[in-house]
């Protein structure tokens, strides 16, 4: 460290990342402990105070507390990805492994079930216990099952199933959407089935058998 200086490491790790990318001051520790071998309690203290600086001096744009971004220069100034983007990754995906979907009224609007678009988009992570900043439109909840990345296709469209009744359905075959939606996701039924009877109510597992297996959906509410 003596030689090359937290600054020099941070950028040259900040540098590397894509203009879209979360930058977490988590992650950089990692990386400046693995470059250094110096203490975690030491790194992480220096991390903190030297991405203060570098947002000061206009290298990075801070999202949330341990969010941060890179601030690209163009030739009409500096382009600053879009905090709620960001924000949003960071729920999704946790080094490039997926910790989150996309779920709520956001999600049965691009699946095709409603033609609503909420002002929120609803997240189902893993960090379920992460505070959303006040002027981040993102509402997170916490998932049925610990999510990665072999099971989130499913947790998504089983929780549309299961929300299908307080939700402003307006297309008139509902099943069939999602029946279509499991077959170009390349769903298995079998385990689209298993996974409602373990992580959701009988109400959700009776509808998954009836919409999956026998096409049927009674849109009348009860």
């Amino acid at each position: 460290m003596e030689k090359v200086g937290y600054r020099d490491i941070l950028l040259e790790y900040i540098n590397e990342q894509e203009p879209e990318q979360p930058i977490l001051t988590e992650q950089i520790a990692k990386y400046v402990i693995q470059q250094t071998g110096q203490k975690e309690i030491d790194v992480k203290k220096a991390v903190n105070v030297n991405m203060a600086r570098l947002e000061k001096a206009g290298h990075v744009v801070r999202v949330s507390k341990g969010i941060y971004c890179r601030k690209i220069p163009t030739a009409f100034g500096y382009y600053i990805p879009n905090r709620e983007v960001l924000f949003c990754k960071r729920l999704l995906y946790e080094a490039n492994r997926v910790i989150g979907y996309e779920t709520g009224l956001s999600a049965m609007n691009r699946l095709g079930l409603v033609s609503q678009m909420p002002k929120r988009r609803y997240i189902a992570t893993n960090l379920y216990r992460k505070k959303v900043p006040a002027d981040i439109l993102i509402e997170i909840r916490k998932p049925p099952a610990v999510v990665n990345e072999t099971n989130y296709r499913y947790l998504q469209l089983l929780d549309a199933i299961s929300d299908i009744d307080e939700a402003p359905v307006d297309t008139t075959r509902p099943a069939e959407v999602i029946k279509n939606t499991a077959r170009e996701l390349g769903l298995n039924t079998e385990m689209l089935i298993l996974m409602a009877r373990r992580h959701y109510n009988q109400k959700t597992l009776l509808r998954t058998i009836d919409i999956m297996l026998e096409g049927q959906y009674e849109t009348a509410r009860r």
